[in-house]
């Protein structure tokens, strides 16, 4: 497998062939998301990543037993993604190492906001300021198909970090810069916004990718 990923640069390079083809054994994905965790830094796609762990949720992963909960840990600048089994009684099981991503929550929180189903068929069942889990029942594994694959736009992807304040003519006092996206809030954490209005796709999604 050595040179199979080098053509991920960065997160955003990741192609529906690499979830396709990752997902079908423990190795593969396993290796896949070392490789997103390796290039993975702010603002280069990273919530990408949430692409190949929804499609862990499919009849397209069955190197997994029972349910399967997914959480995304707020850590800073970073954001720490643990993948286990539901054991019964409280009790679980890792399904892998814990792995960190060099991203904030913020930008995966954002990501979902504007194409809510990049995660389908998995259901958030907890979501705080902090952390975020995913699950996905052993039945919805077994009976959900893998979606149709698609491209999700950069500024879907993105958080831009606020651009510096713009300095008055003549001096003196400085005016801030406003960028698009979601508003934030307390420590970072993004504020909730309406949902979408219909149930079409978002403008900025392409209906899927070339074979």
């Amino acid at each position: 497998m050595p040179g199979e990923l080098d053509h991920i640069a960065h997160a955003h390079d990741l192609a529906e062939d690499d979830i396709a083809r990752a997902v079908r054994t423990r190795q593969g994905t396993v290796a896949l998301l070392g490789r997103l965790a390796e290039v993975s830094a702010p603002e280069t796609g990273t919530a990408k990543v949430l692409l190949l762990l929804a499609r862990m949720g499919t009849t397209a992963c069955e190197w997994i037993d029972g349910d399967m909960v997914i959480e995304l840990v707020d850590e800073g600048q970073a954001t720490r993604v643990e993948v286990s089994t539901e054991l019964g009684g409280g009790l679980r099981e890792r399904v892998f190492s814990p792995f960190k991503l060099q991203a904030p929550l913020v930008e995966f929180v954002r990501a979902m906001a504007r194409v809510p189903h990049m995660v389908a068929p998995l259901v958030i069942r907890a979501r705080g300021d902090r952390r975020i889990t995913f699950a996905a029942s052993a039945l919805l594994r077994r009976t959900t198909v893998p979606p149709p694959p698609i491209e999700i736009s950069a500024d879907s992807l993105y958080v831009r970090a606020p651009a510096p304040a713009v300095p008055k003519e003549g001096g003196g006092a400085t005016l801030p810069v406003v960028t698009s996206g979601l508003p934030l809030v307390g420590g970072g954490a993004p504020s909730p916004g309406p949902g979408p209005a219909s149930s079409e796709p978002p403008a900025d999604l392409d209906a899927g990718w070339d074979d």
